[in-house]
């Protein structure tokens, strides 16, 4: 478990420099508790400015080794897994988040997918939905700049600069269709972290009806309707039933 506190400034735009000189303070403080072991309320302080509308990589990464030092393993999972959204590539994030995953109770052991599938799910967690599109945006300009030289040059290098366009054109079309496949995932799919050391899931919206099973901290499960204060949740393994909102965290 890596544990050493990411610093980071806020501050990033003149116009916003009060209420980014707070959030600077707030998390230097946050960082101070957590460097003396008071990680409760360094816990509290890293929440209060996700809570304000901040995000950033190093404040998840912070955020769940505070939750993991408590022993808080779901709320150090979904910080974990917040943080990856910014960055999937981030290997201390990564790695925590290993660490943690190994000490759920309810660990499903999913069978090895076809390697040509497993190749493609690597391929689309290797960047954020937001580096995807700069890496459209940046393939897309380069190709047009290229081909617009090429009909500018009349000679052999102009050939090959076309086809180094079209083969740009070719990634932009296949980088897209990948952006569209994770737009697709993200808007139909909801899910969270259960952050209660255990769960009681019914097979109804009420605490009368039948208990299908329990589910523990860290466990995370897909949201498929609401019904408050319940919701109704669906397992990796295709298991489905009704928990407590307040027992889970939403990603």
């Amino acid at each position: 478990m890596k544990t050493v506190v990411r610093i980071i400034c806020f501050l990033t735009l003149t116009t916003v420099i009060r209420a980014n000189s707070y959030a600077d303070s707030l998390f230097l403080e946050a960082n101070h508790f957590y460097s003396n072991q008071y990680y409760s309320e360094a816990a509290d302080l890293y929440d209060q400015l996700i809570n304000q509308g901040y995000g950033h990589i190093n404040l998840y990464y912070n955020l769940g080794n505070a939750y993991y030092q408590q022993g808080h393993l779901g709320n150090a999972i979904w910080a974990y897994e917040k943080g990856l959204e910014l960055n999937p590539r981030d290997s201390d994030l990564k790695f925590n988040l290993t660490v943690a995953n190994a000490r759920i109770v309810d660990r499903v052991r999913v069978p090895e997918p076809f390697f040509l599938l497993k190749w493609y799910g690597v391929l689309k967690q290797s960047f954020s939905p937001s580096q995807w599109l700069m890496a459209i945006s940046s393939v897309l300009l380069g190709s047009a700049a290229l081909s617009t030289v090429a009909k500018l040059w009349e000679n052999r290098l102009s050939k090959i600069l076309m086809t180094v366009s079209s083969a740009g054109l070719m990634l932009v079309i296949l980088f897209s269709a990948v952006f569209a496949d994770i737009y697709f995932d993200i808007s139909d799919t909801e899910a969270g972290v259960v952050i209660a050391h255990e769960g009681r899931v019914h097979a109804a919206p009420s605490k009368s009806s039948n208990l299908l099973f329990v589910i523990h901290e860290g466990t995370k499960a897909e949201i498929s309707s609401r019904q408050y204060p319940w919701i109704e949740i669906e397992l990796i393994d295709g298991k489905k039933g009704w928990l407590d909102s307040n027992l889970l965290r939403p990603l």
